[in-house]
């Protein structure tokens, strides 16, 4: 398949690369929620964690690195162009700043929070972390019905012109 030198659409293996990467983050994600919130096991000196906690957040912290690493594979050619040709760009920047603040407020988590910054670190972080797919899923739509009205216009002209 030819594209357009403005098309800013991605590849399917990249695409599927989005997709993988974001799923396994938001599912990791949700099953730790789930766990933490509604599944304590009972303990020797009361309630203690899920053992399922520890291997969801390790998931979650793999996902994360192959998603650092995706997610940041769209900025040399996928935001940079979309940038320049103008398209999508509220969305566009909303879900930029979204990831920046889920790399932060993960990095806080893991390395660097303090005790009593962790539970406002933890619930920022999982807030974002449930609106991002919903943003994605918007960003997706909206492009692709610019495109095709932008499409649709093309083909109208193209006509009046015959």
């Amino acid at each position: 398949m030819t594209r357009r030198p403005d098309t800013i659409r991605l590849g399917r293996w990249h695409q599927g690369a989005v997709y993988g990467a974001t799923g396994a983050l938001v599912a990791s994600g949700i099953a730790w929620l789930v766990l933490h919130y509604f599944f304590e096991a009972p303990g020797d000196f009361g309630p203690a964690i899920h053992p399922g906690e520890p291997w969801m957040l390790k998931f979650h912290g793999a996902a994360a690195m192959a998603g650092l690493i995706v997610y940041g594979s769209l900025l040399p050619v996928h935001v940079r162009r979309a940038w320049a040709i103008r398209r999508n760009i509220v969305l566009g920047i909303g879900l930029v700043l979204f990831m920046l603040l889920l790399t932060v407020t993960g990095y806080l988590l893991y390395y660097a929070g303090s005790e009593t910054a962790r539970p406002v670190i933890s619930a920022l972080h999982w807030v974002v972390g449930l609106v991002v797919p919903a943003l994605l899923v918007w960003h997706i739509v909206s492009g692709r019905s610019q495109t095709r009205a932008r499409d649709a216009e093309s083909i109208r002209k193209m006509g009046n012109r015959a």
